[in-house]
């Protein structure tokens, strides 16, 4: 989490008023290497207020999830590669398995489970014989 705008604020008042930037670290708790990168941020963008707007987590691809969860619902018998297909006909808009697996699990779905077979018969030893 980003450090408060008052804080970086009372921190370059300080630096204005020639304060030496190690002991305006000291006095503010904050490191040496914060208060350059403070005041490289106050000279290309003219404050020093944080970064805001960008995209949180990966890029997002299934935007529709009622449509998802309807999608799921039919083809819930196809394999998560199968179903990738499936969606970029239907939406045109290409993703991975990787992605249906993770909008699966997001929605409350899990992996198909494996089905035991019939074990396998035993084999005899040739040594009992």
């Amino acid at each position: 989490m980003p450090l408060s705008i008052d804080l970086r604020k009372r921190v370059m008042t300080a630096v204005d008023h020639g304060m030496r930037i190690t002991n305006i670290a000291k006095s503010f708790q904050i490191s040496r290497k914060t208060i350059y990168h403070w005041l490289n941020l106050r000279k290309t963008n003219g404050n020093v207020e944080p970064k805001s707007g960008y995209q949180k987590g990966h890029s997002h691809k299934i935007l529709d999830w009622e449509k998802f969860r309807e999608f799921a619902r039919v083809n819930g018998h196809l394999t998560s590669s199968k179903m990738a297909i499936e969606w970029e006909k239907i939406t045109s808009i290409r993703v991975s398995e990787s992605v249906i697996q993770r909008a699966l699990k997001k929605i409350g779905y899990t992996s198909k489970k494996k089905l035991l077979g019939t074990p396998k018969p035993t084999q005899i030893s040739a040594k009992n014989f």
